[in-house]
């Protein structure tokens, strides 16, 4: 008739034959023992006689011997039922538990060496070093003095606090057990944890009663390596395999690539990623792809700004650069007005005289703004003096009939005297003109109406334009431009209505080779200008690249796009690839509300439940707690780099 301790060295010296149907016949044999051994004296104060007691556990055990294979045959009996341990018993567990790792450190330890050297010293005297045989007299020798030196628990809660120490050791690599004091530790909790080898099945249920609150705590720490699936091959959505296509197209593939969560917006992938990424070693490679991603959304910018082949990048040359062509084709366009008009006054194309009934009507109305636009007052005079209008007694204007040539020279005298950088005298200045364009409409000669139309033209493109006239103006009495240089790309592409802004551009494009090339700057500066305002000047990653806002970078680029500027300035297809752009920024950098947490307190909950309620539950006592929580650290990296490496594979195919 075998006891529990009989029984308990037999698994010790069979260990390499674990998971067989022997095997588990013994360990269930060991169990029923050690329950008869705990109920026996509660059976015999209670209902019976010590004696009837000793003899119903005697035969139990008799009856589990039997049914070993080997000796009869006979099945295996069937799995005895689990009753948790009482809050009592786990306070007593708990002692035993500090009890079976500190005899495991002082004695258990070298017991086991000395048990091992033992072994080897046996197994050479007898012929067997090098066979299987050897091996198992090694480990039997080495577990029966450690266990001599080693305190093994008495009780179920006992039991089940090794278990848990046992459990977490059986998950450690080879070398670890060598490595301070974790390492021993674990060593210790592996053979003292040979006694209740059995109890291992008991694991799920002892943590299924964990305390409701401790559950809730643990649901509420971001999942950091509790694996979870993410769409991937067939389970991809097509959201997701519209962003991963997206993304290719502009680069961001291998070492750039989406990660899991960025293409599938997944609540619990993308926490996961955001909370591993502030994990030092383990996180790595985390913010190596986020670090890879901002350098590659960089160089997109700066890609774009290449292919405009820019010479120019400080905003004061790229301002020279526009104002001289606009100054240059303007110059070649007022040029051949003057011939134009010049060839008309040769061949008598502006001698027919014209009445402009209009224009005293205009010269009227505005007599009233001479306050405010101080070209008012001059214009009239010189209509007068031109004999285009006459004043009567009571101070009436009245048209007379000129020469086409007379009302030329009324227009030309408009033009200087007017500071069109004064939004008043602008206005004044175009109503007089209009009112002779309309008294000379359909009059003069064929010469005459050829110079007409390029006047038109001109005043079309450098007059009625107030940004371009700006352009050529400079401020009235001084030398100062309208514009100062390092201003002239905010006027134009920032702030300027869409119109004007497209009226600069035909100016320059159709300005000769040196008009596109200022374009071409100011396409390259209108990139800068996204790229610039969306990266941060005094903050940098890992890499050493700026930190990027998605929310200024989108801000920027809706503010352009509002009407319609990302299109004018660069077309349609490199406007998409801006707005994929921003839209990507979303994906990598943003996550939805809830799933960062900013303040680091579920990193710190982690830890905490790893230090205090996962070993209260089990009941291993605090001075465990250090040596658990390194081994428990080893195999919570090793599942979150598991999971970060799954995290970090591009999506497969179908």
């Amino acid at each position: 008739m075998a006891t529990a301790d009989e029984y308990a060295a037999w698994i010790v010296a069979n260990s390499n034959r674990r998971g067989t149907p022997d095997f588990n016949t013994v360990v269930q044999a060991y169990e029923e023992a050690k329950a008869q051994e705990r109920t026996a004296p509660a059976v015999d104060q209670r209902t019976m006689p010590s004696a009837t007691a000793e003899s119903v556990a005697a035969q139990r055990r008799e009856s589990l011997i039997s049914q070993i294979p080997g000796v009869d045959g006979r099945p295996v009996p069937p799995q005895p039922v689990y009753v948790p341990p009482t809050a009592g018993e786990r306070v007593v567990g708990a002692g035993e538990a500090a009890l079976t790792i500190a005899t495991g450190i002082t004695g258990g330890v070298p017991g086991y060496i000395a048990g091992t050297l033992e072994g080897l010293a046996e197994s050479i005297l007898t012929g067997q070093f090098g066979t299987q045989d050897a091996v198992r007299l090694v480990e039997q020798k080495a577990a029966q003095r450690a266990r001599e030196y080693t305190y093994a628990p008495r009780t179920r809660g006992g039991e089940e606090a090794v278990e848990f120490v046992g459990g977490v050791a059986e998950q450690l690599p080879p070398f670890v057990p060598v490595i301070g004091q974790a390492g021993t530790i674990a060593q210790s909790a592996r053979m003292a944890a040979v006694p209740v080898e059995a109890a291992a099945r008991r694991g799920v249920q002892v943590a299924a009663q964990a305390p409701a609150a401790v559950r809730q705590a643990v649901s509420e720490v971001p999942t950091m390596v509790r694996p979870g699936r993410v769409a991937a091959g067939a389970t991809a959505t097509p959201e997701e395999r519209r962003r991963v296509a997206v993304a290719e197209q502009l680069g961001f593939t291998g070492p750039a690539g989406l990660t899991a969560g960025q293409r599938t917006r997944n609540f619990s992938q993308l926490q996961f990623e955001k909370e591993a990424a502030k994990l030092g070693e383990s996180g790595a490679p985390l913010r190596e792809r986020v670090g890879n991603q901002t350098a590659n959304l960089i160089q997109q910018f700066d890609a774009m700004v290449d292919r405009t082949e820019p010479m120019l990048v400080e905003p004061r040359d790229i301002g020279k650069a526009v104002s001289k062509a606009v100054v240059n084709k303007a110059e070649v366009s007022r040029k051949r007005v003057r011939e134009a008009y010049k060839k008309a006054e040769q061949d008598g194309s502006m001698l027919e005289p014209v009445t402009l009934d209009n224009l005293a009507t205009a010269a009227t109305d505005i007599q009233r703004f001479e306050g405010v636009a101080g070209n008012v007052a001059p214009i009239r005079r010189e209509a007068v003096r031109l004999g285009i209008l006459v004043e009567d007694a009571d101070g009436n204007l009245i048209p007379q009939a000129k020469p086409i040539a007379d009302t030329e020279l009324l227009r030309q005298f408009v033009n200087e005297a007017t500071d069109w950088t004064d939004k008043r005298q602008a206005l004044m200045a175009r109503r007089i003109t209009s009112a002779i364009d309309e008294g000379t409409e359909g009059k003069g000669g064929d010469a005459y109406k050829a110079a007409r139309k390029l006047r038109e033209n001109f005043a079309n493109e450098f007059e009625n334009v107030g940004l371009t006239q700006k352009l050529l103006s400079t401020k009235r009495g001084t030398n100062e431009r309208a514009i100062a240089f390092d201003e002239v790309f905010d006027k134009v592409v920032i702030n300027a209505p869409l119109e004007e802004m497209n009226k600069v551009r035909t100016t320059l494009i159709t300005a000769g080779p040196e008009g596109r090339q200022a374009w071409n700057e100011m396409k390259a500066g209108a990139i800068r200008y996204i790229k610039d305002r969306s990266l941060s000047t005094a903050q940098r990653d890992e890499m050493g690249n700026p930190l990027l806002s998605p929310d200024k970078l989108n801000s920027t680029i809706r503010t352009l796009d509002r009407e319609g500027k990302l299109d004018s300035l660069f077309g349609k297809k490199q406007a998409q690839n801006i707005r994929d752009l921003g839209e990507l920024s979303i994906d990598i950098y943003t996550a939805p509300p809830g799933a960062i947490n900013f303040s680091n307190t579920a990193s710190a909950l982690q830890v905490a439940l790893d230090t205090v309620l996962t070993f209260g539950v089990t009941g291993v006592p605090a001075p465990a707690a250090t040596a658990l929580r390194e081994a428990s650290k080893y195999v919570k990296n090793r599942e979150t780099k598991a999971r970060i490496r799954k995290a970090l594979e591009p999506i497969k195919e179908e």
